[in-house]
This record gives C-alpha cells, structure tokens and sequence, in this order.
C-alpha cells in the first residue's frame, strides 16, 4: 500500500483525500506519521479520531478526541466527532453534552441531527422533531436530518407526514440498508402495520431476494418460518459487527454473563478439563467466561466479521464460520459442553438442532442456551416477531428437547436485554446428556 503525499505536497490533504474516498488503511497510515511527528495536532487528532469511529473503535477514538478537545476546546467539529465516539460506547448523557457544546460554539446541522438520534432512542418524541426541524433548516440537503424527522414524526404517530420526510431521505441519501431497516421497524412501532407491509413489498420489488426484506415482510404478515435463513443472519451480523458490543451495552445485554453463571453450576470448578463449543459465538464475548473450563474452545458463526471480532481476544482454539446445525452434525461425541447465548432467537424450529446437539454431546455433557419467551396463551410453540427475532413457549420447547433425548431441563426466566426501555423476556435453559 502506497502513502505518497498528493502533487502539493501536503499530506494532511493526503490524508483526508484518502479517508473521503474510503481508503481508510491509507488514511490511517499518513494520519499516523502527522501525529508521529507532531503528537499534539489537534485538526490531525480530530481526522484520525472520526476515522477511528468510522472503524467502530469509539474507545480509540475517544481517547484522539478528548485530546483534540483540550487542545482545540472553541473547534466545534471536535465536539461533534466526540460527541459520535461517546455515542458509539453508548455514553448517551455526555455525548449529548458534547453535542450541545459543539452547538454552542457554531449552530450547524450535523450536532442537531445527533441530538435527535439521542432524543429518538428515549423516545422523546417531540424534541427530536424539533431537533431535527432545526437541522433541516439550517441544512434542507442533510438526508440524514430527514431520516431522523421521520422516525420522530412515526413516533408521534403522524405517519403522513413521515412518509413525505422519508421520502425526502430517501433522495437524498445514498443507498444505506441500515436506515431503511430503521424505518421498516419504526412503521411498525407506530402501529403502522399495512404500511409497514407496502415498505417491505415495496424494497422487494427495489431489491428481489433481499433476505433483509424478505424475513421482515413474512413477520409483518404474521408468517412463521421455521428458521431466519443463513444469508439473512449473515447480512445482519456481518453490517453489525463493527459497532456489535458497544449497542448492546446500551441495551444492558447480559446474556453471555447468564449463560457462564448456567455453566458454572453444572460443572466442576474450572480446571481446563472439557471440550466446549460456542454456537453463535458473535464476536467472542463468552470466550472468556467459558475459557477456565476449556481443555479447546471452538466458536462458529455465520458471519465472518463477527469472527473477525472475536480473533483478538485469543480466547478460542478455533474459529470456524459455520451455521451451528450442520457444525453440530459434522461432529459426532465431540464436546463436553455446548453454550448458544442470543443465537437460537433466529431459529424458529429447534427440533434439528436439538437432534445435532444431542449427538455432538458425550454422555453427561451439558446444552446451555437462551431463547425470548413467548406466552403459551399465543397457542404457538414459537412466533416471529417483527423484530426478526423468534420468541418460543414453553411446552414446545420441553417436547422438542424430551424428544431429542434430553431429560428434566433446567429452565429459569430471566432478561437477556432492555428494547426501546422495555425489559426483553427470556428463558434460560440448562439440559445435560444422559
């Protein structure tokens, strides 16, 4: 990889020609050897910390914006960058506080656009409306001032006029699959339900085959599926990666933490003695909760930049990218231990896997896995809801496992998550072997 200066001979215009047309590598590189030679910076602190964000790093790019901050305190661009990497470790009270400072200094679109993406997760309507009107305003080309106005408009349950904004996002804004799924599960948040079934026909007929789309449009029709297919799981992960640990710390995920308690009360102490796998190992954070009992550590994973994610913790014999039945079924008595935290939720019908589990067990070996909790009043043994997530009852989840051979599970009810400042139902479910 190059990192020649441009013809002027300028490498901070170097590196920012790079880092606009996405070459973030190069970048990186010239932005480095600017703060090499003068570490204090403070426009180069200020490139190196958004690219940093844009890496979905927010702790490294903190630590470049706090500096630029002290030494650039009245640069309110810096404010803004570091308002994003707060934003980005879910530090929501002092990015608004960054936000607000950088509007301080110079009213511009892009600090009331992310004021309103705050207020729109409290779901404080109105003020991110008027957020996002401001923006608007000040810029009627910001596509992504209209995004927001949008969703804020849905949350007030003025749906035409949300729909007049998001078309007006829609033309401005290049094609970006993360903010239609935005508006997709917004529609339907509003009650908008018909609507929200046009919006996915609608992408369908833009994009024929969008696994996105397709999953989404079967749970607004109130189809069940017996699983999400593999490239819906593998497009959803693979764009979540990047900003994968720091959402759901926002969402006080605590499933991985769950699921080690679960192991530790079935096992001996942890001495390195057992052969375990993580099925649906994300970007690795039950690694380390599951490494003391781990003679190997195999995780698998549909998504190859979760796996990625989960390489640098150097908590895994092996990585595999793999969808977890046919892993499970390519590895007769292989295991000692099988944990799934937050996987099988996309996976509607579980009496495969059960049937793969069982088989890839040794005698006494243990399953323990979660799933979100569906009432038996539903009257179905598992229903996809339009968060693309399946919720399972609890009598079908008993005959399913009792038929793949498990006996007597161990099932507590417990919250895995918060969603939209609402506490997720769960089950916790620890089977063994016989």
């Amino acid at each position: 990889m190059t990192t020649s200066h441009d013809a002027a001979g300028d490498p901070l215009q170097a590196a920012i020609a790079h880092h606009r047309r996405g070459e973030l590598d190069a970048a990186q590189v010239l932005y480095a050897e600017l703060l090499q030679a003068d570490p204090r910076r403070a426009d180069v602190l200020n490139f190196m910390g958004m690219l940093m964000v844009q890496r979905g790093e927010p702790g490294r790019a903190l630590e470049l914006l706090k500096k630029a901050s002290m030494i650039a305190p009245r640069e309110p661009g810096v404010w803004n960058n570091l308002g994003n990497a707060l934003l980005g470790l879910g530090r929501l009270p002092e990015a608004e506080k960054a936000f607000h400072r950088s509007l301080a200094l110079a009213e511009s679109a892009e600090p009331l656009t992310n004021l309103a993406r705050i207020q729109r997760r409290r779901q404080e309507w109105a003020r991110s409306e008027a957020s996002a009107r401001r923006a608007v305003a000040l810029a009627p080309q910001s596509g992504e001032a209209w995004h927001y106005l949008s969703l804020a408009l849905l949350g007030l349950q003025r749906p035409e006029e949300a729909f007049e904004a998001a078309v007006q996002a829609e033309l401005l804004l290049p094609a970006h699959v993360n903010r239609r799924e935005a508006y997709g599960r917004a529609l339907w948040a509003a009650g908008q339900h018909e609507r929200a079934v046009a919006f996915y026909r609608d992408w369908l007929d833009k994009e024929p085959g969008n696994p996105y789309a397709q999953h989404h449009l079967a749970a607004a029709l109130g189809q069940t599926p017996e699983r999400a297919s593999d490239a819906y799981v593998e497009k959803v992960f693979d764009q979540f990666a990047a900003s994968f640990d720091t959402q759901l710390a926002t969402l006080k995920y605590c499933a991985p933490e769950l699921v080690a308690e679960a192991v530790a009360a079935v096992l001996p102490p942890p001495a390195a003695q057992f052969d375990v796998a993580d099925l649906g190992c994300g970007t690795g954070l039950c690694g380390p909760l599951l490494k003391p009992w781990a003679r190997s550590l195999v995780g698998c994973d549909l998504s190859a930049n979760m796996l990625e994610r989960a390489a640098p913790r150097r908590v895994y014999d092996e990585l595999r990218k793999a969808e977890l039945v046919r892993f499970l079924a390519e590895r007769p008595a292989a295991f000692d231990v099988l944990v799934s935290a937050d996987t099988l939720i996309y996976i509607g019908e579980l009496a495969p896997m059960f049937v793969a589990a069982h088989a890839a067990l040794r005698p006494g070996g243990a399953l323990v896995f979660t799933l979100e909790a569906l009432d038996e009043a539903d009257g179905a043994d598992f229903r996809l809801a339009e968060s693309g997530r399946y919720a399972h009852a609890l009598p079908g989840l008993r005959a399913r496992l009792a038929a793949a051979g498990f006996a007597a599970p161990t099932i507590a009810s417990i919250t895995p998550r918060m969603e939209s400042a609402r506490a997720v139902a769960g089950w916790l479910v620890t089977v063994r072997r016989g």
